[in-house]
Parts: C-alpha cells; sequence; structure tokens
C-alpha cells in the first residue's frame, strides 16, 4: 500500500530541530525575564532611596544651625533590620532657643537636633533597604563676589548603600561608592549616589 508523501509524520531529525528552535527560544525569554526582574528590583529600591534622602534633605533643611552635624562618615558597617527595628531613637538632649532678643538669639539646639535627625533616618535607611547605610557629607558654598544678604550655599552628598548582587560593570544604572567608607573589595554591596542643594 502507497502511502502519500503529504501523509507521512515529520522524521527525528524535524522534531529535533524544532526542539533546538524551541530551546534557543526559552533561554532567551528566560534572559529577558531575569533582566526585567533586575532592573524591577532596582527601580524599586532608586524610588526608596528617594523618599529616604528627601526625608534626610527636609531635616537638615528645617535646622540650618546644625547643618554641619548632618555628616555621616564612618566606614561601612552593614545594618540588621532586628537591631534597626528594636533600638528605638533615644531624645534629643536637652537644648534651649532663644529668641527674646533678636539681634543676638540663642540656639543651642543645632547639634542636638541634628544626632536626633540623623540616628532615626538611619534607622529608616536600615529597615528600608537590605543592610542598609549611608555615608554622608556636607559643603558649604561661597557666596559670589559682590553679592550681600545672602547666606551661603549648604550642598548634602549622600550615598545610600545596602547589600545585594554586585552587578556588572555594564550595568547602566550601577553607581560607585564612596572611597571613605571603606567598602571590602569581595563585598556585594550597591550605592546609589544623590547630591542635594539646600
Amino acid at each position: 500500500m502507497h502511502i502519500r508523501r503529504s501523509h507521512r509524520g515529520a522524521t527525528l531529525i524535524e522534531v529535533l530541530i524544532s526542539m533546538v528552535v524551541l530551546a534557543v527560544a526559552l533561554l532567551g525569554m528566560a534572559g529577558l525575564t531575569s533582566s526585567a526582574i533586575k532592573y524591577n528590583q532596582f527601580s524599586r529600591m532608586r524610588a526608596t532611596g528617594l523618599s529616604l534622602v528627601n526625608d534626610y534633605a527636609e531635616r537638615a533643611r528645617s535646622n540650618l544651625a546644625g547643618f554641619a552635624d548632618y555628616a555621616y562618615t564612618s566606614g561601612y558597617d552593614p545594618s540588621t533590620r532586628s537591631t534597626a527595628t528594636s533600638d528605638p531613637t533615644p531624645a534629643p538632649s536637652a537644648c534651649i532657643v532663644d529668641t527674646s532678643v533678636p539681634e543676638t538669639p540663642i540656639n543651642t539646639c543645632g547639634s542636638a537636633i541634628a544626632a536626633y535627625d540623623q540616628s532615626q533616618w538611619l534607622t529608616n535607611v536600615a529597615n528600608r533597604l537590605p543592610g542598609g547605610t549611608a555615608y554622608v557629607t556636607t559643603e558649604l558654598t561661597d557666596v559670589p563676589a559682590g553679592v550681600s544678604g545672602v547666606p551661603a550655599g549648604r550642598v548634602l552628598n549622600i550615598w545610600l548603600m545596602w547589600t545585594g548582587i554586585l552587578e556588572s560593570a555594564g550595568f547602566a544604572l550601577a553607581q560607585t561608592c564612596p572611597s571613605g567608607a571603606n567598602i571590602p573589595a569581595d563585598a556585594s554591596v550597591n550605592c546609589m549616589y544623590f547630591r542635594i542643594t539646600l
């Protein structure tokens, strides 16, 4: 009995080729999914970091008397969530604000409020970023020559650091960590840098 060519089944080679094509397509989809998850996670971390930085900047802006004390330049020490949530921020130490004589106001609260803000903020960073901590420097920018009555500009340089999978050098959103933090070369640390002018 003769079988027409159009009625014959697929040969083994045709099946193998289709399986190879399918495997290549699935591998491509897996790589695409992995990249999408990575970018989504970094985007979420950036949004969290932006919220934390805005909080710290507003605290510093409302306490210009203690602006220099908002710097936090300790070496890198990854936080743990359990420690951060179980240690409440201590109340600020006693201080005096006296504006009864407008020409010579007295304000001894700058450093105390800055220490309180910093402690509370670092707890928030530890709670919201895995192994999160920060490195902060402050700058005063000079007033342009010939301009009077304008205070010096204030700048916060904030690096947020957290533990995570190291990104490759070609990853567009990866940023350089501060050298002063003394992060070990083999540590899995991601950093975000923000520069805020108050």
